[in-house]
C-alpha cells in the first residue's frame, strides 16, 4: 500500500480522535469540496508533496497523487472488506438492471404458459411429450444401430 496514503490517512484518524476533524470532512474532500474541507486538503499535499509546487508540475503531480490515492484507498477498503462507494453504486444499478429484465423475462413466460394453455396444450404435457419423442428416437436410432451391426456380422 502506498506510504504517502497511509501517512494521510494515520494523520486524518489522529484528527479524528482528538476531535479536530470530522467524517463529514472527509466524505466532502472525497468528493472534491478542498474548500469546505481546507485542513485534510492540506493534509493531502503535505503527504503527497503538493505543497510547494509550480503551477506547470502541479497537474500532473496532482493527478498522479489523486490516482495513487484512489487505488491506496480501494485497497485498504478492500484489506478492510469494504467496497468503494462507487463500486457499490455500480453494482447496484446493475442489480436494478438485472431484476428489471428478469421481471419482464417472467411476464413473458407467464404469457407463453398462459397461450399454451388457452391452446389447449398444458406447459407440463407439451414437456412431457417432447420427452417422449426424444426417448423413442433415441431408441429407433439405438436399433437403426443395433440391425446395422447385425449385418455387418451376417455379411462377414
Amino acid at each position: 500500500m502506498d506510504k504517502k496514503f497511509l501517512e494521510f490517512w494515520g494523520n486524518f484518524l489522529v484528527s479524528v480522535a482528538q476531535g479536530q476533524q470530522h467524517l463529514e470532512d472527509l466524505t466532502r474532500f472525497l468528493q472534491g469540496d478542498f474548500i469546505q474541507a481546507e485542513t485534510l486538503a492540506h493534509s493531502f499535499f503535505k503527504a503527497y508533496g503538493l505543497e510547494n509546487l509550480q503551477e506547470q508540475d502541479f497537474q500532473e503531480m496532482w493527478e498522479r497523487a489523486r490516482r495513487e490515492f484512489q487505488e491506496s484507498r480501494r485497497a485498504y477498503l478492500s484489506l478492510l472488506g469494504g467496497v468503494p462507494r462507487e463500486d457499490y453504486a455500480e453494482l447496484e444499478q446493475r442489480y436494478e438492471e438485472l431484476q428489471a429484465q428478469a421481471a419482464v423475462q417472467e411476464e413473458t413466460i407467464q404469457q407463453l404458459r398462459l397461450l399454451l394453455e388457452e391452446n389447449g396444450l398444458d406447459f407440463g404435457a407439451v414437456t412431457r411429450s417432447f420427452q417422449e419423442l426424444i426417448k423413442k428416437q433415441t431408441e429407433t436410432v439405438q436399433e437403426f444401430f443395433s440391425d446395422l451391426a447385425d449385418l455387418q456380422k451376417k455379411d462377414t
